[in-house]
């Protein structure tokens, strides 16, 4: 394996009625449109010196200053991983108008992440489009809501779409990468939105290889965080309604105009998303939900101690972000993500609609409201976010990420002890916070639970 390239990295709303959930009549599903699906090859041998980027399985990985790392156990849910080859030729479309502008032979990579008996399987693929705002391969939705997907028997599908990406994993491992190509420097990633439909429908009805043998999948999610948001949204707007393959969008972490369409979608948003009171107006319609979350950040701490030790892994010599306040909010945002996915599922296959949720207050067009503590108000309020116990906000400034990775500052104790000066009392409000969150629809069982155990394992002096 070739020398790494160092890589520097970075209780229920007041006054706000929420809509019940909707029965509508089953949507039609999208795919499998008309079209070519890529040729499969594969699984690509894994060695202890070749190994998918950012695996699972690989080597064990380096402690961080962050803190813990959030280690993936597939083998406790009876997962595999395995990675496979996609071939074809991809047509390039502009993604403000849809029209095709050529084509480019290519040659990519996906990796499965699957129940290792198809038997258990839910029938559901969430196909990610891989996050390049590193420059390398990040794999966001996996690390959010990994065990989510593994608890529901899902199938989940990591696609390098972008030739940032791939351009990244030739030098990262030219023996094991080196026959990737997704386009040269004229098309860029105007071949990005076919290699995506092609491998919707490969998930489908495979050629070549099967990737999934003995499944049968009935539902495909697109789901991207950030800068592959806003590939999902130009995908959603000018290719999916004529050459799409998916049943459903998750679109999480990024602006931008979405046309209304027949095909259900969710934009959800963290507090550093949404940077005007005119975004939080977007409204709901019959195929469509925006869910914002107090507290939370672009990149919070769950997620990044479950990638950044594998990104340490792959680049030795990473350094950390350094900020001006403590990084990384501390507020669950992949509880509210794992909620959303669940109900986007029964919104494709039975037409159960999401609840509407209550958004984020402003003082004014761009002041956000905070309460005295200077948290937000407004939007989804976990119970880590509405019985507090820290400052957590959605930005911070210093190192060039900063800005993404929110702010985390614990209350002084003094603080603390005005404000819970007894145990009973402080569960008993994180649980009814819970309750409210669960009742609501943005909090499923599992998570709620780890909330409540948190609460009752938290320890101060004066208890």
């Amino acid at each position: 394996m070739s020398p790494r390239t160092p890589l520097r990295l970075g209780a229920a709303a007041t006054g706000l009625a929420v809509a019940s959930a909707l029965v509508l009549a089953p949507p039609v599903h999208s795919g499998p449109v008309d079209g070519p699906a890529a040729t499969v090859s594969g699984p690509v041998p894994v060695t202890a010196d070749s190994y998918p980027f950012m695996s699972a399985d690989g080597p064990e990985a380096p402690p961080i200053e962050a803190g813990e790392a959030v280690e993936v156990d597939l083998d406790a849910y009876g997962y595999v991983e395995e990675e496979f080859l996609l071939e074809g030729t991809a047509e390039h479309y502009d993604p403000a108008t849809g029209a095709v502008t050529g084509t480019s032979p290519y040659t990519t990579r996906m990796v499965v992440r699957r129940p290792a008996r198809a038997r258990d399987s839910s029938g559901t693929a969430f196909l990610e489009w891989n996050n390049v705002s590193f420059g390398q391969d990040i794999e966001i939705d996996w690390f959010l809501s990994n065990d989510y997907f593994m608890r529901e028997g899902h199938v989940w599908v990591g696609l390098s779409a972008q030739r940032v990406g791939v351009d990244a994993l030739r030098a990262w491992d030219p023996e094991r990468y080196g026959g990737l190509s997704v386009g040269g420097s004229e098309p860029g990633d105007a071949p990005a939105f076919d290699i995506y439909s092609q491998t919707a429908r490969t998930l489908r009805a495979p050629e070549g290889v099967d990737p999934l043998p003995g499944f049968d999948v009935d539902t495909v999610i697109a789901t991207g965080h950030s800068q592959s948001a806003r590939y999902l949204i130009g995908y959603h707007n000018a290719v999916h309604p004529a050459h799409g393959a998916v049943d459903g969008f998750m679109i999480h972490g990024a602006p931008g105009d979405l046309h209304e369409g027949t095909t259900p979608v969710m934009r959800l948003m963290a507090e550093t998303d949404v940077r005007l009171r005119s975004q939080s107006r977007e409204p709901d319609s019959e195929h469509y939900r925006r869910w914002e979350v107090a507290g939370t950040a672009h990149v919070g701490a769950h997620e990044y101690l479950t990638f950044a030790p594998l990104i340490a892994r792959e680049n030795p010599g990473s350094a950390p972000q350094r900020c001006d306040r403590p990084p990384l909010s501390r507020i669950p945002f992949h509880h509210v993500l794992n909620s959303a996915y669940d109900h986007l599922v029964d919104w494709v296959e039975d037409g159960t609609a999401p609840p509407a949720a209550p958004r984020l207050e402003w003082a004014d067009a761009t002041t956000p409201s905070r309460d005295e503590h200077g948290n937000r108000l407004g939007g989804i309020r976990l119970s880590e976010h509405e019985v507090a116990t820290a400052l957590n906000q959605g930005t911070n400034t210093g190192d060039p990420f900063c800005v993404l990775m929110g702010a985390h500052v614990p209350f002084a104790e003094e603080t603390l002890e005005e404000l819970y000066p007894r145990r009973g009392g402080y569960v008993w409000q994180v649980n009814r916070a819970v309750n409210h969150a669960r009742h609501d629809g943005y909090v499923l069982h599992e998570d709620a639970r780890a909330s409540r155990v948190a609460a009752l394992r938290a320890d101060h002096p004066w208890w």
